[in-house]
């Protein structure tokens, strides 16, 4: 990993680092990388933190306009890669422990949710279970209800046919017929409930 920040200069800044060479003689480092007399086409040049300091105090005195941070601003900057140590084998095995262990308490809470839910105290189940047929009883018994009223009338209607062909005298028999019915089912669903609510406190 590279312990430093590196700078590929602009064409510029390559310009005032020779300058600056000339005027005033530059460390050995920047000697080897823009050596006097030779030209520097296609080389890339990569100057140290250290070697700026040096060109930025170089150009206060020289009295150069430029500023440094202008030319970095067109240079190209290279971060050093940040590699994060290794882990002990002992603290990743420690992580892992913790890892498996919180894992555990979820596992169980999950199941004691689910249990709590569809069990609890062992009486959810059969309550749902038992609200289900009491709902399914009278669904059952409400279209018993409704077949039966129709089922008179329309007996009743059509059997009435052929004694009269008067309709308006067959609607009315059918209706009181049907009417006679639905109360006599009614009675009897109303009789049915009161024994099953019967039944259902003395099992409580």
């Amino acid at each position: 990993m590279e312990d430093h920040v590196l700078i590929i200069p602009s064409k510029r800044f390559v310009q005032i680092l020779q300058e600056l060479r000339d005027a005033f003689g530059s460390p050995q480092s920047i000697q080897q990388k823009i050596p006097a007399g030779e030209g520097i086409a296609g080389k890339e040049i990569k100057l140290t933190t250290q070697e700026i300091k040096w060109c930025h105090e170089k150009m206060r005195e020289r009295g150069i306009p430029e500023r440094v941070h202008e030319l970095l601003a067109e240079s190209e900057i290279i971060l050093p890669k940040y590699e994060p140590p290794p882990r002990s084998p002992e603290l990743e095995a420690r992580i892992q422990r913790l890892r498996f262990e919180q894992e555990n308490r979820d596992y169980k809470d999950m199941v004691k949710s689910v249990d709590n839910v569809y069990q609890g105290d062992g009486t959810q189940l059969g309550e749902i279970g038992k609200e289900m047929r009491i709902v399914n009883r009278q669904i059952i018994s409400g279209l018993q209800y409704l077949l039966s009223v129709i089922g008179t009338f329309f007996a009743v209607f059509i059997a009435l046919g052929m004694a009269t062909p008067d309709y308006g005298v067959r609607a009315l028999v059918a209706t009181l017929a049907a009417l006679v019915v639905g109360l006599a089912e009614m009675y009897f669903i109303i009789r049915e409930d009161l024994k099953e609510e019967k039944k259902q406190d003395k099992v409580k």
